[in-house]
C-alpha cells in the first residue's frame, strides 16, 4: 500500500515539473524563433507540440524533420509528396534550370531565403517570373579562390541552395556541402552534381507546341520528369508543361488545355 501511495505521489508531482519544463522550452524557442525570423530563418515547433485527448498525431509527421513543399505537378515524384529539409535533389536532362527554379520556389515558401550559385546567365526578371521573392534572394558569384568558402557559408545560412549547371564542383566540395546542409536543414538543389544526391530527377522533352501551318513560334513544351532515389520504389514519372509564369510548371492536364489554345490569328478582311 505504501509503495502504491508513493508511486501516485511521484506521478502527481512529476506532471507540474514536466509542464513547467515544457513551458520554459516553448518560451525559449519563441525567443529563438523571433531572432531567426529577422534573418529569414524558420524553426520547426512540432517537437514541442502536445497531443490532447481525442487528438491524433498527424500521420505525415514521422519525426524525421521539417517537410518542404514541392510544385503540385511534381508531387507524385517525391515520398509523401514533399521534401525533407537538409536533403539533396539532383536534376539532369532538359530544362534543368526551370525545374530547379520551380522546386526552389515551392520549398522556400514565404519565409525562407534562397541562394543561387553557378547561374550567371539567370537575370532578375527570370527569377521573378519563376516566383522567387527578390527580398529573400541571394545571387552569389562563385568565381575565384573563395568559392568553397562562399558555398559553405550559403549552405549554413539559407533555407534553399540552388547550384546551377555552370558550377563545376569537385566531388570533395560536393560532399562537404551536403554535410553542412544536413546540419543546417538546408535543401540543396543541384544540376548534374559530381556525386550522389538523395533524389535524382531526369527530364526529357516529349514535344513542342506553338507552331502553326508553317508560321508562328515555339511557346511551350511537354516534359517527362522521372524520379529515383531514397524512399522511392521503382521509377516514378509525370508529364508537365513549360514554361508557366509564377510557378514555371503546369500539370499534364493543363498542358493539353494550353496546347489546344495555341492558335494562329485568322486574317481579317478589310472593310470595303
Amino acid at each position: 500500500m505504501n509503495l502504491q501511495m508513493a508511486t501516485r505521489e511521484t506521478v502527481h508531482t512529476d506532471h507540474p515539473d514536466r509542464d513547467d519544463r515544457l513551458a520554459r522550452a516553448r518560451a525559449t524557442l519563441g525567443a529563438a524563433e523571433r531572432s531567426a525570423a529577422r534573418w529569414g530563418g524558420r524553426i520547426d515547433r512540432t517537437a514541442l507540440r502536445t497531443v490532447g485527448e481525442g487528438e491524433h498525431q498527424d500521420p505525415s509527421d514521422d519525426g524525421l524533420g521539417t517537410r518542404l513543399s514541392v510544385p503540385g505537378p511534381l508531387s507524385e515524384l517525391f515520398p509523401r509528396g514533399s521534401l525533407r529539409a537538409g536533403s539533396s535533389v539532383a536534376i539532369e536532362g532538359a530544362a534543368s534550370t526551370s525545374v530547379l527554379l520551380s522546386l526552389a520556389v515551392a520549398a522556400a515558401g514565404e519565409d525562407s531565403w534562397c541562394a543561387l550559385a553557378g547561374m550567371p546567365d539567370l537575370g532578375l526578371r527570370s527569377a521573378l517570373d519563376a516566383g522567387l521573392d527578390p527580398c529573400r534572394l541571394a545571387h552569389a558569384p562563385t568565381h575565384g579562390e573563395q568559392r568553397p568558402q562562399v558555398l559553405s557559408a550559403l549552405a549554413d545560412g539559407v533555407g534553399v541552395l540552388v547550384l546551377g549547371p555552370d558550377l563545376d564542383l569537385a566531388p570533395a566540395l560536393w560532399r562537404s556541402l551536403l554535410g553542412r546542409a544536413r546540419t543546417a536543414d538546408t535543401l540543396v538543389l543541384a544540376a548534374t552534381p559530381p556525386g550522389r544526391a538523395d533524389i535524382t530527377l531526369r527530364s526529357t522533352t516529349r514535344s513542342w507546341a506553338g507552331l502553326g501551318a508553317g508560321s508562328g513560334r515555339l511557346r511551350t513544351r511537354r516534359l517527362a520528369v522521372s524520379a529515383t532515389g531514397r524512399g522511392i520504389a521503382g521509377n516514378r514519372e509525370v508529364e508537365v508543361l513549360l514554361p508557366q509564369v509564377g510557378g514555371m510548371i503546369a500539370s499534364s492536364s493543363s498542358a493539353r488545355d494550353a496546347s489546344s489554345e495555341v492558335r494562329l490569328l485568322q486574317p481579317v478582311r478589310k472593310a470595303g
